[in-house]
C-alpha cells in the first residue's frame, strides 16, 4: 500500500469527526495558501464549513479575495474531503 492510502485508513478508523477535520484545514492554511500570504494572516479560523481569514495587508486580502475558491478546493483535496465550503476574507 502507498503511504496515503495508509493515511487515509488510519483516519477512517480512527473515526475522526467534523471538527478534527475543521481543525485540520485550519492547519493546511499554510500550505495551501502560500508563504508570501501566511506573513500577512493575522487570524484564521473555521465554523461549520466556513474558514474566516483575516489580513494585515489590503492588498493580500485582495488577492486571496479573487483566489478564494481555488485556495478552498486545494485545502480539500489536501484532505481527500469537503470540509471549506466557503472562504470569508476580513
Amino acid at each position: 500500500m502507498r503511504v496515503g492510502e495508509l493515511l487515509e485508513d488510519f483516519l477512517s478508523t480512527r473515526a475522526l469527526g467534523p471538527a478534527t477535520m475543521e481543525g485540520r484545514a485550519v492547519e493546511l492554511w499554510a500550505e495551501a495558501a502560500g508563504e508570501y500570504v501566511v506573513r500577512s494572516t493575522e487570524d484564521v479560523y473555521i465554523r461549520g464549513g466556513v474558514l474566516y481569514v483575516r489580513f494585515s495587508s489590503a492588498a493580500v486580502r485582495a488577492e486571496i479575495f479573487m483566489r478564494r475558491r481555488a485556495i478552498a478546493e486545494r485545502i480539500n483535496g489536501l484532505l481527500r474531503a469537503r470540509i471549506v465550503r466557503h472562504i470569508v476574507v476580513r
